[in-house]
């Protein structure tokens, strides 16, 4: 159950703390006094799209915070997110950031809106206006019907979409492989020469590298000659007695000739022997490279027309060496499966047609629960309809099967199966069941979807449910029967409920005011828990739109009657 709410700086609202029991909770107030932004903010710490629209005072951002009794539903969740603990609560909490980001968290850990909205589909239902055109909607029926068939159907539902998507796999499969000759043909004849001119290439990982590294030592070799040349003479030649090798030899021999007076001169004598050694070795590297260096023309034309040849098979096949060789694996697989493709579209069927049989047993079974589950679920919703004043109120749920029997066709299955359903509705004697649609008032449809909810409640076991002004199009003794089966649903679950009816606002176990005033030219929403006293009034106001004495009376009574 919802515990408790915080708003902070949201819409025109600064701050409100609410606190809810167990019980039916009435919110009433007049028109536009933000009724609804209470729910919206419920919303939003239930992983709503967030608006940054919605933050009240530009120079703060909103806060969002709502306490939930735990429930087993969500423990396992909790437990998979490690937010699970000891404490019986649960906090959701967003912040909304001017931004225009938002945050969610769980018990203080921040998670993403996904994560609370799982979490939420196990502790909240609720239901508002948008939810009459989703009941309008025939193409939900069929998972409202599934709902309430409950466990064992989500289980054959699931096992039926794994089949049904693996058959839609292997018949994209064989769509993909099935050609006729002549295109096969002309695709295995390109691929076979894309594969002849890839492998004449001879083409080596890291090949083009070695090239270009050969190619600019070639291309470059009169200079790198002048300088290796330079470089030697630099270092080690005879003939010129200011040579970096004979500097260092005289410098080390003019050191030993004092570096037994200090250990300090001793440390450099052999520092600069060391490099003394270091130096003749790398002279004489540099002498056998610089006599080695060539200039064979014929060489560079080679290393031109190879890079050039690399290129234009990067041209035709992929920006590098190791896309080409790729593109060579996929081509002689590709080509492999051409070949070989009457056999394997042979292979392919007969799995298919294993698989059509799965599916159609399956559907079949979804089917036969269908029906089974209808005929329970028309009973109970007329029978309900009849309690909230339709006498002649008949339900009836549509199941047209599609056909099944040819097993390799896909259209013959959905993702749910091969049923369509609608719910239907008869209101007064001598009507046939027409469409909700066609048929239904608003005040109707609110009470089809009551019916419907107060029966899904006993399936999914959700703890508390927020009816968001389900007395749309209703009044006199039907308002009544509304607040009978209200209250009803609220003995074992909470119910929080907006209200313009004092039949309904006179059910409450717990009663809020919401009003608006104005200060300095800005509309702030308030909330008030209404004492006896602030009860009769405000019922009295919802009997008769200002309070009066005979309106007061009546209100006591209704609470009177209720109490």
């Amino acid at each position: 159950m919802l515990m408790e709410l915080e708003i902070k700086n949201f819409a025109l609202i600064d701050h409100l703390h609410i606190r809810f029991d167990d019980g039916l909770n009435i919110l009433t107030g007049e028109t536009g006094v933000g009724k609804s932004i209470i729910i919206n903010a419920i919303k939003l710490t239930l992983g709503e799209r967030a608006d940054k629209d919605h933050i009240r005072s530009k120079g703060e951002n909103t806060y969002l915070q709502s306490v939930f009794l735990k429930n087993p539903l969500v423990e396992d969740l909790l437990t998979s997110l490690g937010l699970n603990t000891d404490e019986e609560i649960i906090v959701l909490s967003r912040e909304l950031l001017k931004s225009g980001r938002s945050v969610s968290r769980i018990n203080g850990s921040i998670v993403t809106n996904t994560t609370v909205k799982n979490l939420a589909d196990n502790l909240i239902d609720i239901h508002g206006q948008h939810n009459h055109q989703s009941l309008l909607n025939k193409q939900n029926h069929i998972d409202i019907l599934d709902d309430y068939a409950g466990e064992e159907m989500k289980s054959l539902r699931k096992d039926f979409l794994t089949h049904y998507e693996e058959f839609q796999m292997l018949q994209q499969e064989k769509n993909n492989l099935s050609i006729d000759d002549r295109d096969r043909e002309r695709q295995i004849d390109l691929l076979r020469f894309h594969i002849e001119e890839i492998e004449s290439a001879e083409l080596k990982d890291g090949e083009e590298e070695v090239l270009m590294q050969d190619y600019n030592v070639l291309a470059n070799s009169e200079k790198i000659y002048e300088v290796m040349g330079k470089g030697y003479e630099n270092l080690y030649n005879l003939r010129n007695a200011n040579s970096v090798m004979d500097l260092v030899s005289k410098t080390v021999e003019e050191f030993h000739t004092v570096d037994k007076f200090d250990p300090q001169i001793k440390n450099f004598s052999n520092q600069l022997e060391e490099i003394q050694f270091q130096l003749e070795d790398v002279s004489r590297e540099i002498r056998q490279y610089f006599e080695n260096i060539e200039f064979p023309t014929e060489d560079l034309d080679r290393l031109n027309q190879r890079i050039a040849y690399i290129n234009d098979m990067k041209r035709k096949y992929g920006p590098s060496i190791e896309d080409v060789l790729t593109y060579y694996q996929k081509s002689k697989e590709e080509l492999d499966g051409l070949i070989n493709s009457k056999e394997r579209i042979e292979k392919i069927s007969k799995k298919l047609q294993k698989k059509s049989e799965v599916l159609n047993s399956l559907a079949s079974a979804l089917h036969k629960r269908r029906v089974e589950t209808a005929k329970i679920l028309e009973k109970k919703v007329s029978s309900t309809l009849q309690e909230l004043n339709i006498p002649h109120g008949s339900f009836k749920v549509a199941i047209a099967s599609k056909d099944g029997e040819d097993l390799n066709l896909i259209q013959s299955f959905n993702r749910k199966g091969f049923d369509a359903v609608e719910f239907l509705i008869k209101t007064n004697p001598g009507e046939v069941p027409k469409s909700l649609a066609k048929i239904a008032s608003g005040g109707e449809i609110s009470r089809v979807m009551l019916a419907l909810k107060s029966l899904l409640a006993d399936i999914d076991k959700i703890s508390c449910m927020i009816f968001d002004e389900i007395d749309t199009g209703i009044s006199g003794e039907t308002a009544n029967l509304v607040g009978d089966k209200l209250e009803g649903i609220s003995t074992n679950r909470q119910v929080i409920c907006i209200t313009h009816l004092p039949q309904i606002a006179a059910r409450g176990s717990l009663h809020y005011k919401i009003y608006k005033e104005t200060h300095r030219g800005h509309n702030t929403t308030y909330l008030q828990e209404l004492g006896n006293d602030g009860r009769i009034e405000e019922i009295g106001r919802l009997l008769g739109g200002t309070s009066t004495a005979i309106t007061l009376k009546h209100a006591e009574e209704l609470l009177k009657i209720r109490s």
